[in-house]
Formats: structure tokens, sequence, C-alpha cells
């Protein structure tokens, strides 16, 4: 196994770790329940929640990461524009593929 990619946040690594499983990449995820705990190996130094891949499959989970990385800052920035549906007029959150008020398409 090769170290794909660290991070202070258990969640996102979870979410990466899923959607690279969704793409067939087998991953481990390391130091799931360790990041809490303070030993004395780690009393200076914080453990984080680290992903793993096989060797064979590092590149092709590096860039399903660029991509997923991508794909979230693109739906952030989206989701900050409004649309006005077309058949209500209402305005819905950039986010929101279809009006809350009448269930049209965006």
């Amino acid at each position: 196994m090769r170290k794909l990619l660290e991070s202070d946040s258990l969640i996102q690594i979870n979410l990466i770790a899923s959607y690279l499983q969704s793409n067939g990449v087998t991953t481990k995820i390391l130091n799931e329940h360790q990041s809490s705990i303070r030993s004395v190996v780690s009393f200076n130094r914080p453990v984080h929640p680290e992903l793993w891949v096989h060797p064979e499959q590092f590149e092709i989970a590096a860039k399903l990461v660029g991509r997923y990385q991508h794909d979230q800052e693109s739906n952030d920035s989206s989701s900050e524009i409004e649309w006005l549906c077309k058949k209500c007029k209402e305005s819905n959150p950039g986010n929101f593929m279809s009006c809350w008020s009448c269930g049209g398409l965006n």
C-alpha cells in the first residue's frame, strides 16, 4: 500500500475513500481512531487519518482525487449563484437542480 493523502478531517478522508471505491480503487484508512487519542509517542505531534491505496492504483487515485477536489470547488462556487425558475419565476440557490417551489428543472 502507498499513502495517498493525510488530513485532519476524518470525514474528508472517508468521503474521498468512498469516491475512490466507487471508481474501482481499493483503499485503506489508517489512524482512523487514533486522531483523537494522545499517547506518549504522539504527544507532541497530532496523528491524522491517512488514506492508502495499492501502488498500482496510485496514479489513477491521484487523478481521481484531483477531479474530486475540482468538482468540490466548482460546487462551492456555483452554490453562491442563484437561478430563476423558468416555470414559476422563483429564485433558487445555485446548488439546487430543481426549483424548491414548483419542481421545475434548472
